[in-house]
């Protein structure tokens, strides 16, 4: 068997929902270890805390509050986030808190094989890169970019949005610069924070922060605080415009 490389632990107030993922984990997912299942948000933080694992599945809505109520609490933890729910209701929130991944039950084998095994790329591809790297440090600010012989420096927070063309992307700056990086869009889909960037085209992700306006219309457009717009899919539509309700 596969030695583990993830400690997961479950938060979930439904026995029976704990159980199937548990049994699941075990049977597709050998490099996952359970250490415990919790259901509420108060022994959720204290075991977080106790047994630093770098890997938390939680269910959105639990008895005494919300998963974001006890990502809240969290004082350090730099794992990663498998959010769980019915609905797609609180998928954009979930990424606005850094998650991985946003989960709709019921869960199938082939759903969690497949986001164990994203993760497990993502997390070589942290250790490995050479071209496109950030900081070490669990919140980063900057990335640097490797375009036409040169190393750029670049602010995330000055990203307004990127687009992307095959094996290459462009990133669009602050101030109205523009740098053409050879990597494709999915690489910086899985390096940036998913709590501020999301990917609401097949080629197009955008900063949430630098978002104005959506635009109605055959094809709905989204307006971007540089005066750029970017198509946005229907597939992403419904989540996407959640998110702006909640602003």
């Amino acid at each position: 068997m596969t030695n583990p490389n993830w400690n997961s632990i479950i938060v979930e107030d439904d026995p029976g929902e704990s159980k199937l993922l548990k049994t699941m984990i075990r049977q597709y997912c050998p490099q996952v270890k359970v250490l415990t299942e919790v259901t509420h948000v108060s022994k959720a933080v204290d075991c977080i805390q106790k047994l630093d694992p770098n890997l938390v599945f939680c269910n959105v809505s639990l008895s005494d509050g919300s998963a974001f109520e006890m990502i809240d609490q969290l004082d350090g933890f730099t794992g990663h986030l498998i959010f769980l729910s019915k609905s797609e209701q609180f998928a954009l929130r979930a990424f606005r808190y850094n998650a991985f991944d946003y989960l709709v039950k019921p869960l199938t084998p082939e759903v969690l094989q497949d986001v164990i095994g994203r993760l497990t790329v993502r997390a070589s591809q942290t250790d490995s890169r050479s071209e496109v790297a950030v900081s070490k440090a669990p919140k980063f600010n900057t990335i640097l970019l490797h375009a036409g012989g040169m190393r750029y420096v670049v602010q995330i927070a000055n990203i307004i949005h990127l687009e992307g063309d095959g094996n290459y992307s462009t990133v669009y700056l602050a101030g109205g610069e523009k740098i053409l990086v050879s990597k494709p869009l999915k690489y910086f889909e899985d390096i940036l924070p998913a709590k501020n960037f999301y990917r609401v085209h097949q080629s197009h992700i955008v900063n949430l922060e630098n978002v104005k306006s959506v635009q109605n219309g055959d094809t709905q457009m989204i307006n971007l605080s540089n005066g750029n717009s970017t198509p946005l899919s229907r597939r992403k539509k419904d989540t996407f415009l959640a998110w702006l309700a909640r602003q």
